[in-house]
């Protein structure tokens, strides 16, 4: 199995002549002319937007849409994983596979490229395609458990949301669980492409099984283990729901807490409140005030009435 890589761009047309005839032929996305190259020598157009398998000329047409982890190429300040898109569309012959590839550089490829040299020369184009979606379907997996790592991130500050602290001594508040929710939807969407990735990988296996000959046996295995990579992430997608409900949770008991934090107060400032504005009146008959302890009975009086209600409270237990 022989393989062939273009460049990013190539200043001059390529002839029909020049292209391979077998093997596998990798081509960026960029490329235009080697895509124009393409469709006129095998009738395959390739230059588009493909989001459903198709038939052009004898070829199996697959379209790819990929989220995986592009951490050696990009450093994130706090540790975390970059995700880029990769969308890879796969054109299969009986002796040719041409893939057409992101710009950006796919660690999956590049390791399924080094597996495929060493494939003998007899081997076909579906035993080629075997070891790329294998490589894919790892790259996807590593996807799933760098989102795992994350959401244990992510619960450890949902248990630090009903009621810790920060490492700094602060209160964790409703701007750290709403912090925490906005990334509780980024990796739900990243699961979902996920999922939707794995389940473009099924479909591709399952198209080119039928007529895989020998290695049907291989592709079932790789259907086994899409699928138990599939169950991996709606485990994570479940944990995610999970996250969201203690979160919803703790801030309905956050609000609570306000709540009863101002019923309290309430309780306890309105009959002061109210004999204020009683003595706020001005009457001109007032006999208590013409005694000599008049002042201190009203004060008394104030006092008597806020912390009733606060005894009252507190013997029910309102204030926990």
């Amino acid at each position: 199995m022989t393989e062939n890589t273009t460049a990013t761009a190539q200043p001059n047309p390529v002839t029909g002549a020049e292209l391979p005839r077998t093997g596998w032929l990798r081509v960026r996305a960029s490329d235009r002319a080697m895509l124009a190259s393409i469709q006129g020598t095998y009738g395959v157009h390739l230059d588009r937007d493909n989001r459903h398998p198709t038939y052009e000329q004898g070829c199996v047409v697959l379209p790819l849409d990929l989220p995986l982890p592009d951490f050696p190429h990009h450093v994130v300040p706090d540790g975390g994983t970059v995700f880029m898109g990769a969308r890879i569309l796969l054109a299969l012959t009986a002796d040719l596979l041409i893939t057409v590839e992101p710009d950006h550089p796919i660690e999956a490829l590049a390791a399924a490229q080094s597996r495929i040299g060493r494939l003998p020369e007899t081997a076909t184009s579906r035993e080629a395609l075997l070891i790329i979606l294998e490589g894919l379907n790892d790259a996807l997996q590593d996807t799933v458990d760098r989102i795992s790592h994350v959401l244990n991130r992510l619960a450890d500050d949902a248990v630090d949301s009903s009621g810790g602290y920060r490492l700094e001594g602060r209160q964790v508040g409703v701007a750290d669980i709403a912090q925490t929710a906005v990334s509780l939807g980024g990796a739900e969407e990243l699961i979902a492409r996920t999922v939707q990735g794995q389940l473009m990988l099924e479909r591709a296996a399952r198209r080119v099984r039928r007529a895989s000959g020998h290695a049907q046996q291989e592709y079932s295995t790789l259907l086994s283990d899409i699928q138990g990579g599939r169950r991996h992430a709606r485990f994570q997608h479940a944990k995610v729901r999970n996250i969201q409900q203690s979160l919803m949770t703790t801030l309905d008991l956050k609000q609570n807490q306000i709540i009863k934090v101002f019923t309290v107060v309430t309780a306890v400032f309105t009959p002061p409140t109210l004999i204020a504005a009683y003595y706020g009146q001005n009457f001109a008959n007032m006999p208590e005030l013409a005694l000599e302890w008049g002042e201190w009975f009203v004060m008394g009086t104030t006092a008597v009435f806020a912390l009733v209600p606060l005894a009252y409270i507190k013997r029910k237990g309102w204030l926990r």
